[in-house]
């Protein structure tokens, strides 16, 4: 028997990161996330996340009765650093490799789940080439930003240099149907819409319902133009 680990949403702005374990020939799966309290100050930094790989690889191979005769492959991704130590320690005949197939999918689906359980628009992912693009999902969180920052990877270089950026918002009527940001509703042509208009890698912007963008919903630090 084979088994096999990979992670799915390390490079998500959103959420924790979904760790999966796979025994190939039985298609014995088994999912637990990191919480994203390890990608927030001060775990992150100190690199927490990886240790608390080690727990969750602990009670999956408990659960799947996973014996040191099975060859471990294990995804090459940072996140399993401090594992592969340990199943170095603990006598593991384990190996790094690029996982694809069966268990690859089965782990982006069980992220995916969760991420919409948190509130992102099941859209907002199917339908985009990048689907977790830093500032694609940047850009969801600035269209409620008090609320939905609570949900981002804090730790990140990334998110303490964008997550300040001004922005102006601005009330216009629409030519074009479009849908709110923050409740997810259709705004139809015509509509008097609030627009908030920033930049980071490029000029982004956001619509909402006016009674959607509820004045002041500033960023820390930042004010409104």
């Amino acid at each position: 028997m084979t088994i096999e680990i990979d992670d799915a949403g390390s490079g998500s702005l959103i959420g924790g990161t979904g760790i999966g374990i796979l025994r190939v020939e039985t298609d014995e799966y088994f999912f637990r996330l990191i919480p994203l309290l390890y990608f927030q100050p001060p775990y992150f930094q100190k690199k927490y996340y990886q240790t608390y790989v080690i727990r969750i690889i602990q009670n999956a191979f408990s659960d799947l009765g996973v014996t040191k005769k099975e060859p471990v492959r294990v995804c090459r991704g940072y996140i399993f650093d401090t594992l592969r130590e340990w199943l170095t320690c603990e006598e593991y005949d384990w190996t790094n490799t690029k996982i694809e197939g069966t268990l690859q999918h089965k782990v982006e689906e069980s992220f995916n789940d969760y991420i919409f359980d948190l509130g992102l628009p099941r859209n907002f992912i199917i339908h985009a080439r990048y689907a977790f693009g830093f500032h694609r999902l940047l850009k969801w969180v600035f269209a409620d930003f008090p609320n939905r920052a609570k949900l981002c990877k804090t730790g990140w270089k990334s998110w303490q240099k964008w997550s300040v950026v001004p922005y102006e918002s601005l009330i216009y009527h629409t030519n074009k149907d479009l849908f709110c940001l923050k409740c997810g509703l259709p705004i139809k042509s015509n509509d008097e819409i609030t627009m908030l208009k920033y930049t980071t890698n490029k000029e982004w912007l956001v619509y909402l319902h006016p009674e959607c963008y509820v004045y002041p919903q500033l960023k820390p630090g930042v004010s409104e133009i």
